[in-house]
């Protein structure tokens, strides 16, 4: 399983964040946000699908895809991906 920390509240083309854990790979993925909430998702080439979540501070979030690229030890939404 993958475990990334985001370094903001929400996810957005150009956010950007680091691998807490596991390998990017295809699979589930536990997204940790800076505000302290979370979310999971799957992860499917270069294509990140997360589920619905709240975020701490109540706000409602829709499932959205996003495309992602990896370097290292850290990653970059590059693009909102199709649903």
């Amino acid at each position: 399983m993958l475990e990334l920390e985001a370094t903001n509240t929400h996810l957005y083309p150009g956010a950007t964040g680091a691998i807490l854990s596991g390998a990017p790979g295809d699979g589930p993925v536990i997204l940790r946000f800076a505000d302290g909430g979370g979310a999971t998702g799957t992860l499917s080439g270069e294509v990140l699908q997360i589920a619905p979540f709240t975020t701490a501070a109540g706000t409602e979030i829709a499932a959205k895809s996003w495309q992602i690229a990896f370097d290292g030890d850290r990653f970059r939404i590059t693009a909102r991906a199709a649903p």
